[in-house]
């Protein structure tokens, strides 16, 4: 039996995807002001039978052997939207030509087999203004009706 073709939403409209294609886009928020943090939300899904738990745990080990000088110092429950969607948050930092680059993810799944990855990057330790931005990001998503 066939795939159904699915529509994909983008700023700028809709397509159709072909049959068989799925969704792995990014989307990376700048802000015009100086050193502030960049938010993305990327998309995965998970393997058959993972758990969010299992798959975070395996991204984790992928960044530690991928990226220099990775550094996780804090992994914690996440809420996405409202109703709150229940996630998880990884705080770390990691080297990027000798720099070290703090990063902080929420994980969701929202139909526990697609994952929400919403990560906000920075050149400098986060302060309580930068951790407050990203929790008004996560508090304002509203899936689709």
């Amino acid at each position: 039996m066939p795939q159904p073709q699915a529509i994909c939403q983008i700023s700028e409209g809709t397509v159709n995807l072909p049959v068989a294609y799925r969704d792995r886009t990014v989307n990376i928020f700048t802000s015009s002001t100086t050193n502030a943090p960049a938010f993305n939300i990327s998309r995965d899904t998970l393997q058959e039978s993972e758990t969010l738990p299992a798959y975070i745990d395996r991204q984790l080990k992928l960044m530690q052997q991928h990226l220099k000088g990775w550094q996780q110092s804090l992994r914690e429950a996440a809420a996405l939207g409202k109703p709150a969607l229940v996630g998880e948050s990884v705080h770390a930092s990691y080297l990027r030509d000798g720099k070290r680059i703090w990063q902080q993810q929420a994980v969701f799944t929202p139909d526990n087999r697609h994952v929400l990855v919403f990560t906000m990057t920075a050149n400098a330790a986060f302060t309580a203004a930068d951790n407050a931005l990203f929790q008004e990001l996560l508090g304002s998503f509203r899936p689709h009706a």
